[in-house]
């Protein structure tokens, strides 16, 4: 009996490796739109409770806030979601604007405004897409989201975007992941697909994509970096890192506009 459930365990390992192989080599057939509505969809099924929404700002955005962001500083914030950090910045009174993809998530942010007697403009959508209104003293990628834009080009024309909208003396805060998962060589399939498939996403190493629905072919995409990536990605897009925030998962960086 023990040679049995020994053989069956063996099978499913086999194919479970042979799912992982066929669920990248499907990911790299996907575009850029298929992969952004797979994070929206993640997004949309993600329901944090009240209280970790209450919960407010982490210990680095504490830090960070209290160092490079005053009360009369005009704020983005990239990634507001249901409004963790985004109701903690408005309660403050900071004057802070959200842009988000996610619409179930703008409504519970609008809930938790509209429960504390606060109000905050939130535009939806991609920020890589939407028209900004105005120029910001600080824009603020939240949570590692900006891991969650798919290559390196999309995401250094979104840090130009930013850069384009601050104020002379403007900030950008940006937290990213570091943790890699999987092996290189089934982001290296995933590549070879998208490639005769001649789709407009090239994987990258660094690239994490996974399942979301058992239903449909919906992936989750993000990115996690090194520490010579990120600042090679800021300094593309003309930027220079003021301050590091160098916690051992998701560390972030504050940048300015380089020196023309």
């Amino acid at each position: 009996m023990r040679l049995v459930t020994s053989a069956i365990f063996a099978t499913a390992q086999l194919f479970a490796r042979v799912a992982r192989v066929l669920h990248h080599l499907a990911a790299g057939t996907l575009r850029i739109r298929d992969l952004r509505t797979g994070i929206e969809n993640v997004w949309e099924r993600t329901s944090p409770s009240d209280a970790a929404i209450a919960a407010g700002l982490m210990e680095w955005e504490e830090e960070v806030v209290r160092r490079f962001v005053t009360l009369d500083d005009r704020v983005l914030l990239v990634g507001s979601g249901p409004g963790r950090d985004f109701v903690a910045l408005a309660a403050r009174g900071y004057r802070v604007t959200g842009v988000e993809p996610a619409r179930r998530a703008i409504a519970t942010a609008r809930r938790h405004l509209a429960e504390r007697g606060l109000s905050a403009e939130i535009v939806e959508g991609f920020f890589e897409d939407v028209p900004l209104p105005g120029r910001f003293d600080v824009i603020m990628f939240s949570y590692c989201c900006y891991s969650f834009i798919p290559g390196s080009g999309r995401r250094i024309a979104a840090l130009r975007k930013a850069a384009d909208h601050l104020t002379p003396s403007g900030r950008i805060v940006i937290s990213y992941l570091t943790e890699r998962s999987g092996h290189p060589a089934l982001m290296r399939l995933a590549r070879l697909s998208a490639a005769l498939t001649g789709s407009d996403w090239q994987p990258e190493p660094g690239d994490i994509v996974h399942p979301v629905d058992s239903a449909a072919a919906l992936y989750h995409y993000e990115h996690a970096f090194t520490t010579e990536e990120i600042e090679a990605e800021a300094h593309a897009a003309g930027l220079q890192v003021a301050y590091r925030c160098d916690f051992p998962v998701n560390p972030a960086l504050v940048l300015v506009r380089g020196e023309s």
